[in-house]
């Protein structure tokens, strides 16, 4: 049986550069984007005409080998004791058991086209009323391709470059430099180049000499 992917939904790789959004054949202008969703859907991955063809032919084929095998049981009921009448019953087995196999496999291949899968889809609509969607099972990489996109398109940054390729489950989104943290101040005083010992404010000795001078004096 056939399976469609994802690829078939929407865009799956893309690149963002400075100032526009490549996605697959199509390009749009950051300032252009008008809106973006995120939002779940589903789809059927079996659902295509060759599959829906092969449980049409089973279905066909498995009626028709239960007619042959009750006008073989008939003819077998209805010339009793005969050879031709068993080789009637033989045949009429052989048909019986093969349409129930051709049955239970159009069964099978009905059930597998009615199968839903989840997924997920960023729609990205332009201000031309172009809608670019790009698709994944992983609804976390849709929105941190979003949010970079409103990033550039809130703040005008043109550092914010990559690409991603959802195939290959990669992401490889530059993201602009971070300010840089403000240098701490020092937890004590630098010393002084070139100086060994801590430099003396007041001395305790000399101070103490000149108020006993003073007090000398005016006694």
């Amino acid at each position: 049986m056939d399976r469609q992917t994802l690829d078939m939904e929407g865009a799956r790789h893309g690149e963002i550069s400075a100032a526009s959004l490549q996605l697959g054949d199509d390009t749009i202008a950051i300032r252009r984007i008008a809106t973006m969703c995120v939002e779940s859907m589903e789809f059927a991955p079996w659902d295509m005409p060759r599959n829906r063809q092969s449980q049409r032919l089973h279905a066909t084929l498995c009626v028709a080998n239960l007619f042959f095998a009750l006008a073989a049981l008939a003819w077998w009921g209805l010339v009793p004791n005969q050879p031709s009448s068993t080789v009637a019953l033989f045949i009429a087995g052989v048909l019986l058991l093969l349409g129930i196999f051709l049955g239970i496999r159009a069964a099978m291949i009905a059930a597998k086209i009615r199968r839903r899968e989840p997924y997920y889809r960023l729609t990205i609509g332009a201000s031309d009323a172009r809608q670019i969607p790009i698709v994944d099972d992983n609804r976390d990489v849709l929105i941190k391709i979003r949010d970079i996109v409103r990033h550039k398109m809130d703040t005008g940054d043109t550092e914010t470059v990559g690409e991603f390729d959802l195939n290959l489950d990669i992401v490889d989104l530059k993201l602009p430099r971070a300010a840089q943290p403000a240098a701490r101040s020092p937890a004590r005083p630098e010393l002084a180049p070139g100086s060994d010992d801590p430099e003396i404010l007041f001395d305790a000795d000399e101070e103490e000499a000149v108020a006993a001078a003073q007090l000398k004096s005016a006694s």
